[in-house]
């Protein structure tokens, strides 16, 4: 599949907003997801169809009924070096959207102290060639394999949806 089509189907804040609330709180319809985001249940039924279109939510089981359940499947996409412009502004929402994440986290994290003590951010800076950057980018893909499940039943009871981003690229001195 197409990434930059992928990317454009991602350069929508409704279709962000929706695809966080399917990863982080699992299944929904449209009808209640429209509810979540002030949205009518038809516009945002458009979105998640685009969003199932890349590749990046499915529908889940039906519990009977009409309604249509949806569930993120995750997809990973590369945003490409090109023309940049949609990637530059995808990238500019989503670190956006995990700013706001992480205010929300450090404004309330009193009503999870025992989580607090396991969560962590850190800034590096290390003295890397690009071959050693690619395969600290292999191994952190490797560690994070031991931890994603592919479905809520394989995680024990007491897991939680957590947020994890992370950055390595070369550093680019300001002076032209």
């Amino acid at each position: 599949m197409n990434d930059v089509a992928a990317v454009r189907a991602l350069a929508h804040p409704l279709r962000l907003r929706l695809l966080d609330l399917l990863r982080f709180e699992g299944p929904s319809t449209a009808t209640l997801l429209g509810q979540r985001v002030n949205e009518s249940s038809g516009a945002t039924s458009y979105h998640l169809r685009q969003l199932a279109r890349y590749g990046f939510i499915e529908e889940a089981p039906s519990r009977g009924g009409r309604e249509r359940l949806w569930h993120y499947r995750g997809r990973a996409i590369t945003l490409s070096g090109g023309d940049g412009s949609s990637d530059h502004q995808l990238l500019a929402e989503i670190l956006s959207r995990e700013a706001y994440a992480l205010d929300r986290f450090l404004a309330r994290r009193e009503l999870a102290p025992e989580w607090d003590a396991g969560s962590f951010f850190a800034s590096l800076a290390l003295r890397l060639t690009r071959a050693e950057l690619d395969e600290l980018h292999q191994g952190f893909d490797e560690l994070l394999a031991h931890f994603r499940r592919a479905g809520e039943e394989e995680a024990p009871p007491e897991a939680r949806p957590v947020r994890l981003l992370a950055f390595a690229y070369p550093f680019l001195s300001e002076e032209p």
